[in-house]
C-alpha cells in the first residue's frame, strides 16, 4: 500500500504486509495481504443493530473516518447468548509481525484454520480506503455502499496475553476495485452474513457457500491524501478530492 504508515502497538512490525506472495507463519503457511489498511464506521448504533441483527445493543463508539491496524474495531460474532457485538484490536501478532489481513483463498489450509472453524466475525464497515499507485505517487480512494450504509466483512479472531484481536479476509478484487488495487475485503452479501457466524457450518466448505456483495452495490472515488495519517480521523478523510469521480 505504498508508504502508509500505520499505528502499531506491541512494538510490532508491518513488513509482512509487503508480500505479494505467502509467507511462512510458525509451522504453517497463511497468506498475507497487503491491502485494506484503513476503514471507516460512521453508522448510527440503531442501524449497526439492526444491520447484523445483533441480541444486544453494540458498544457505543464515536463516528471513525479513518480507522488504522492496531486500533479498536467493532466486530459481531457468535456467543452462547446469541450473536454479540464486541471491541477487538486489529491485527493479529506473529513473532512481533502485525498481520491486518489473510487472504481467503489461503485461511483454510493455514495456520488459521482452527479460527476459521471456531472463531469467524463480522467487521461491520461504511468504507474501506485502497491507494491506486502511479508510477511513485499514490491516490487514496474510499470505496462504500451506493447507499452509504453499513455493510459486513468477513473476519477471524483470536484471544490471547495481549487480548482479543481480529483480522480482515481479503479475495480477489472486483470489476470496481481492480483498477485500483488487485485485492479488497471480502464483503459478504447481506444474505450470507448468517451462515458465516453459524457456529455448526462446515468451515471446510464455508469460502465457497458465501456470496461477495455485488459491484452494483459500491462505489468508489478519490479522497484527500489526509487520510494516509491515521492520526487525522475526521470528515475530511472522506471529502472527495478536487476533481473526484464516482465509478
Amino acid at each position: 500500500m505504498g508508504a502508509l504508515s500505520f499505528g502499531l502497538a506491541q512494538g510490532a512490525s508491518l513488513r509482512a504486509l509487503g508480500a505479494t506472495a505467502p509467507k511462512r507463519e510458525g509451522r504453517a503457511s497463511c497468506y498475507l495481504d497487503a491491502m485494506c489498511g484503513r476503514a471507516s464506521l460512521i453508522a448510527p448504533t440503531e442501524a449497526l443493530e439492526e444491520f447484523l441483527a445483533l441480541e444486544e445493543p453494540p458498544p457505543a463508539t464515536a463516528p471513525r473516518y479513518n480507522i488504522a491496524p492496531s486500533q479498536p474495531l467493532l466486530i459481531a460474532r457468535s456467543e452462547a447468548a446469541g450473536r454479540v457485538a464486541r471491541m477487538l484490536t486489529w491485527g493479529l501478532l506473529r513473532d512481533k509481525k502485525a498481520i491486518i489481513n489473510l487472504r481467503s483463498e489461503g485461511v483454510a489450509k493455514g495456520a488459521m484454520r482452527a479460527s476459521l472453524r471456531e472463531r469467524r466475525c463480522v467487521i461491520p464497515m461504511t468504507g474501506f480506503y485502497e491507494w491506486r499507485r502511479s508510477g511513485k505517487a499514490t491516490q487514496p480512494y474510499n470505496v462504500r455502499r451506493r447507499d452509504q450504509g453499513v455493510f459486513g466483512v468477513a473476519g477471524l479472531w483470536e484471544a490471547g496475553a495481549l487480548g482479543e484481536r481480529c483480522v480482515v479476509l481479503t479475495t480477489r478484487a472486483s470489476s470496481l476495485v481492480e483498477p485500483i488495487h488487485d485485492r479488497m475485503p471480502l464483503i459478504l452479501d447481506p444474505a450470507s452474513i448468517g451462515a458465516w457466524l453459524d457456529p455448526a457450518a462446515d468451515a471446510d466448505r464455508l469460502l465457497t457457500e458465501v456470496h461477495p456483495l455485488g459491484d452494483g452495490d459500491l462505489e468508489a472515488y478519490a479522497v484527500s491524501p489526509l487520510v494516509n495519517s491515521p492520526s487525522v480521523d475526521d470528515p475530511r478523510c472522506l471529502e472527495p478530492a478536487r476533481d473526484a469521480s464516482l465509478w
